[in-house]
């Protein structure tokens, strides 16, 4: 298969997107590839609802030209698109990105060849009840339930499918993909999983019980919670995004989504390398590595 046409989604707040960008676009002009631009929208209030859905979108690919929040963007507006979507990583981490913007001349001919493998990326329905009112949402990364702007600690009562697992006393829970798990809940102390598993995991952010640590769970079951009565209230976010207002009334229940996120890699990169990299693995610094590279 050859790319004829690429959407490119570009947060051009970050430092070396115009130059990233002026390159892209001669490299593709000369291969005669159709182009289409559209910028991030910064944050701001409602941006899940202001994020335009192209599910109907037409290309051969999706290039996310700043961080991960950018792949993340393009993975909302492309949602259930089938489109590929390959990260330029300009911005910080970029776990999810597949080529340095340094880098943008030397590999953009192998993708245009379709020199890439697709990374099936678990993602993730989110459902919430108050009475007969219904709020959907979709997250890639995770689904955040925090106290917001309450200066106390929340209760939430969680179930995996029919059988209760806990009552949580804490500033928040993360559900989280395993692509998520190498953002929010790695910080706050949860697991890193590989893409290839087929799991969801329950995160808590603070818990009053020191005993209460992640839960890893299969993506076939649904994850239900509920705010205790005596909770203050708090909001849901996804991806960072905040979704909805929850009072004592509201369930929320997240589950794996059908419309899982293809993400376009070179078929050199290795997860556990991008691990090494990104979070600056370096063993004892005295044996070398069995395996791979330093």
């Amino acid at each position: 298969m050859k790319i004829n046409k690429v959407i490119i989604v570009i947060n051009r707040t970050k430092s070396h997107a115009d130059q990233t960008a002026s390159a892209l676009k001669a490299f593709l002009a000369r291969e005669k590839v159709q182009q289409e631009w559209i910028d991030t929208l910064p944050p701001q209030k409602n941006l899940y609802r202001k994020i335009p859905a192209r599910r109907d979108g037409k290309a051969d690919l999706v290039i996310a030209v700043g961080g991960d929040g950018t792949l993340l963007q393009a993975a909302h507006r492309f949602r259930g698109s089938a489109m590929p979507i390959l990260g330029i990583n300009i911005g910080y981490l970029g776990f999810i990105t597949s080529i340095p913007g340094d880098r943008v001349q030397q590999e953009m001919k192998r993708v245009l060849n379709a020199e890439f493998i697709i990374s099936q990326r678990t993602a993730l329905d989110l459902e919430i009840r108050n009475g007969k009112k219904q709020i959907n949402g979709w997250a890639l990364n995770d689904a955040l339930i925090t106290r917001g702007g309450n200066p106390h600690l929340i209760g939430v009562e969680a179930r995996i499918g029919s059988r209760r697992l806990t009552n949580y006393r804490c500033d928040g829970l993360i559900i989280e993909t395993p692509t998520g798990s190498t953002a929010y809940s790695l910080a706050a102390g949860g697991p890193i999983i590989s893409p290839e598993c087929n799991v969801l995991t329950v995160t808590p952010i603070c818990p009053q019980a020191l005993t209460n640590r992640s839960v890893v769970v299969n993506s076939t079951e649904p994850i239900e919670m509920q705010l205790d009565a005596t909770s203050g209230p708090a909001e849901v976010q996804v991806d960072g995004m905040k979704l909805a207002r929850l009072t004592s009334t509201s369930t929320i229940t997240v589950k794996a989504s059908a419309d899982s996120v293809p993400i376009a890699f070179l078929p050199e990169i290795n997860y556990y390398d991008v691990l090494a990299e990104k979070l600056k693995w370096r063993g004892d610094g005295l044996s070398k590595p069995k395996y791979g590279h330093a």
